[in-house]
């Protein structure tokens, strides 16, 4: 059986880090309210696309209705 030195383990293996449980609540709060504005941005940019397709829609259909006259 090989044998293997203590000194590969430690490098393969990720640190340990000790996180203060309020440190721990606070970025979770941090990042709960960075999801939230992300979510309300997007759908914020999702109504304003919806609108320029409309907007591009009208200004399509109002220049094949007057080559069509």
């Amino acid at each position: 059986m090989a044998r293997h030195h203590p000194s590969s383990i430690s490098e393969v293996s990720e640190p340990v880090v000790v996180v203060d449980p309020a440190e721990a609540a606070a970025r979770s709060d941090m990042l709960q309210a960075q999801l939230k504005s992300s979510e309300r941005l997007n759908e914020y940019y999702n109504e304003v696309v919806a609108e320029l397709r409309a907007s591009l829609e009208e200004i399509e259909e109002g220049e094949q209705a007057s080559q069509g006259r």
